[in-house]
């Protein structure tokens, strides 16, 4: 909680999953252990039932009622972007859901979906369903073994429990989302739990080790706190693996333990109750926090207390009102396969049915402007659901063809266009100025990618990325060999933006710190300088203006409000563009400040020109609007190559006074 919260000393208490898994694989192993021992096999009907009897209650009402309030105080494209997570959270794929959107640049941004710690009730469902029928087939496969039969049982599960945290820690690397989230690169943790419950040795240790047990919880507890805090640098999966460690370890000392200080706390009544209702709180602190900071800008404290208090007496209440009666009922015990049934078909219906009818928000035509040229030549987007997902295809030729990246096809100047996902945005733009002027044009854009060859946004996708700046610089580029080169990314050094970054030599940089622009320019000038040829033409688009944080003009005008009311104001240039117009001075290089084409009130940008909706979100054009201003762009641009006298200066005359203005 105080993780989710913010609070900066917390920013690894995410482990309380972690320990939470190992504890789930060793409680429900001892529970399939006790079937095999006492009957012979597994019940299964009982084991369901009762996993249904204590989950989706709980679960079911903190769905609804958040999907209730949430609808409240969302817009409409917030409302629609949460959709898909409580669907998911209802159908228990949550954690599969939160990955695809992860690795989808243009999805929603999961941090923000007030559903997100389903991912792990996912997870644990995942589990309950498949574990039992593994543990049971496991169960019967070894009986060949005789009295190793236990022996070989622990000895495959701790097998394959090292697979899972080996594919982890490998998948960290290269997708930390798919690392995470993924059931099967979390299951190492859930079958550390289940080694442990198959070997009842260690948790009958005897008297003599008593004392030391308690030495060991005592410390186990300190070593669990200090990992949750940031006074230790290691990554997610890491810290996981861990914690995992430590939570075993600190088990088997809670097992052979006979008093102590860290136990007796643990068993008082306060924690007992607090253990109880723990699966409530969990369910209702991230909603609680999500809601409360809607809007709003609070403190960490204010929030962790907030979320403590409100999640703890909503959690309290569903235990007493819900869960204990649902969970305590003679009559349901007597009916389990009903009870199942009943489970499965109420997530199916409330998954499907329900959730959309509170949170689908129905129409999304806004208000027209006044009738324009552009409007009336086909140009027309005033449906936010439209222009949310108003984006074209982006070409790959990693590894592949170059060829595969030539989006149109001509007999004149050979254009490339390359960089992040602007550079996406601004496909459609180059696209019909490429066709109407016999181009043939190449697209190398990733997004969250700079073109500036050895510069990453510090992200799990930088990897990625530098593979990328690779085969387009060494590979890609040399066979296209363009004669323009048109380079474009979003607003790095914008302040409000907040994009930490890694050069060359792997350090890191900050906003707001004196190593950020040094950093940007000075890879710029290598690129720069790697990028210039004889005959070619560099053309840096400038970044276009971005809203302020508080700001997403689509999804102020999904609420109903005037476009007006969704419009922001142009900020003054920021060091990195005024470093491209020193560059512009260079033969064969020209910046283009492309804010008027974007924002013809300017210093005002609108949400909607010429009737169509500009933004896809906070960052990104529509391609309807992106197409709607290709003749703008291209008046812009010369048709010939400009005379050598003149690249030095910028390009022709037009170029710059508008690199001037």
């Amino acid at each position: 909680m105080a993780f989710h919260a913010g609070l900066a000393l917390f920013s690894g208490g995410y482990i309380g999953v972690d320990i939470f898994f190992v504890l789930s694989g060793y409680l429900v192993t001892q529970v399939l252990v006790r079937d095999l021992t006492a009957v012979g096999r597994i019940r299964g009907r009982q084991f369901y039932a009762r996993r249904v009897r204590r989950i989706l209650p709980a679960a079911a009402i903190t769905l609804v009622a958040t999907a209730i309030a949430y609808a409240v105080v969302a817009s409409p494209v917030e409302l629609l972007d949460a959709l898909g997570g409580f669907r998911a959270a209802f159908l228990y794929v949550a954690n599969w859901y939160f990955i695809r959107q992860s690795s989808d640049y243009f999805a929603a941004n999961v941090a923000t979906n007030p559903v997100l710690q389903f991912w792990s009730l996912a997870v644990e469902e995942q589990f309950y369903l498949v574990w039992p029928l593994l543990f049971g087939a496991l169960f019967f496969l070894t009986k060949r073994f005789g009295r190793w039969r236990w022996t070989a049982v622990r000895g495959i599960v701790v097998a394959f429990g090292l697979v899972s945290a080996i594919a982890a820690l490998h998948l960290a690397t290269t997708d930390l989302a798919r690392a995470y989230y993924g059931t099967d690169t979390r299951a190492y943790q859930l079958l550390a739990g289940a080694a442990l419950a198959l070997t009842p040795q260690l948790l009958h240790l005897g008297p003599r080790w008593e004392r030391i047990a308690r030495w060991v919880t005592m410390s186990c507890v300190a070593v669990l706190l200090f990992v949750a805090t940031s006074l230790i640098d290691l990554g997610p999966i890491t810290r996981g693996v861990l914690t995992a460690s430590v939570a075993l370890l600190l088990l088997v000392a809670l097992e052979n333990a006979r008093g102590g200080v860290a136990k007796d706390l643990l068993a008082s009544a306060p924690f007992v109750y607090l253990g109880r209702i723990s699966y409530g709180v969990y369910l209702w602190h991230w909603p609680v926090i999500v809601i409360a900071a809607h809007d709003r800008s609070l403190s960490p404290v204010t929030l962790f207390v907030i979320s403590c208090v409100v999640a703890t007496a909503l959690a309290a209440i569903s235990f007493r009102l819900v869960e204990r009666p649902i969970r305590a009922s003679q009559i349901l015990d007597r009916h389990r396969g009903p009870v199942i049934a009943a489970g499965l078909a109420a997530s199916l219906i409330f998954g499907v049915l329900v959730m959309p009818a509170i949170l689908d928000p129905g129409s999304g035509t806004v208000a027209a402007s006044s009738r324009s040229k552009a409007a009336s030549r086909g140009f027309e987007l005033l449906d936010w659901r439209a222009a949310r997902d108003d984006f074209v295809g982006l070409p790959d030729c990693r590894g592949k063809p170059a060829s595969r990246c030539t989006v149109v096809k001509g007999a004149g100047r050979r254009v490339v266009l390359m960089g992040d996902s602007d550079a996406w945005s601004w496909i459609p733009t180059f696209t019909e100025i490429a066709k109407q002027r016999g181009w043939s044009l190449s697209v190398l854009a990733l997004p969250r990618c700079p073109w500036q060859r050895h510069l990453q946004v510090i992200h799990p996708s930088r990897f990625e990325c530098a593979q990328a700046q690779a085969d387009w610089y060494d590979r890609v580029l040399p066979k296209l060999d363009p004669d323009v080169l048109i380079l474009s990314h979003q607003a790095f050094d914008d302040p409000r933006r907040g994009l930490p970054f890694v050069g060359p030599d792997g350090r890191g940089a900050y906003p707001a710190t004196p190593q950020l622009e040094p950093l940007l320019t000075d890879v710029s000038s290598a690129a720069l300088r790697e990028l210039r040829r004889p005959g070619r033409e560099i053309l840096i688009l400038e970044p276009i203006p971005d809203p302020p944080p508080e700001l997403d003009p689509l999804s102020c005008l999904s609420t109903g409000r005037p476009s007006g009311e969704c419009s922001y104001a142009v900020e003054q240039p920021t060091p990195l563009e005024e470093f491209y117009r020193k560059q512009a001075k260079r033969p064969g290089v020209s910046a283009l400040d492309l804010d008027s084409v974007v924002c013809p009130r300017r210093p005002t940008c609108d949400a909607i020109v010429d009737d169509v909706i500009v933004k896809r979100d906070r960052n990104h054009l529509t391609a309807t609007f992106a197409r709607s201003v290709a003749d703008k762009v291209a008046a812009l641009i010369p048709e010939t190559p400009p005379a050598a006298s003149n690249q030095g200066a910028g390009g022709s005359e037009g170029d710059r006074e508008l690199v001037a203005r």
